[in-house]
């Protein structure tokens, strides 16, 4: 496979995957897209990745990461609480409440199930001026 084959391919996958138009891509240099795709190979190493995009505010590159990783392991359970967490982030709640509606928080510690859960909750409203 050619150099520019594997770039072509490597595109068109995140395309695919995050559901990025040709424009958003085109944003992204070539350097960099082969930089991130050697480093998203492994699911252990994307899902580093993604945890690293969305802590410097990345988000949908984190979920074009963690979209990939779960098209090749769609069980990856790591992938699939963060996945649905960042939804939460990007303001789909919709999506995030179906996702999260298939896992299971048995299969989750406790503090890794509410820190993916707490994005989702919704903002505590102020107090009404009465008192009583």
């Amino acid at each position: 496979m050619t150099r520019a084959f594997g770039r072509l391919t490597a595109a068109v996958a995140l395309v695919t995957a995050g559901g990025l138009t040709p424009q958003a891509l085109s944003a992204q240099s070539l350097e960099a897209l082969d930089q991130m795709v050697p480093s998203s190979a492994k699911p252990a190493d994307a899902l580093a990745l993604a945890r690293a995009q969305a802590g410097s505010g990345a988000l949908l590159d984190a979920l074009a990461t963690l979209e990939r990783v779960l098209m090749a392991d769609p069980k990856n359970k790591p992938a699939k609480l963060l996945h649905a967490s960042i939804l939460c982030r990007v303001d789909d709640p919709d999506g995030a409440a179906a996702e999260f509606a298939v896992l299971k928080a048995k299969d989750y510690k406790k503090a890794e199930w509410a820190a993916a859960r707490e994005p989702c909750a919704p903002p505590a409203s102020p107090r009404s001026g009465s008192s009583r």
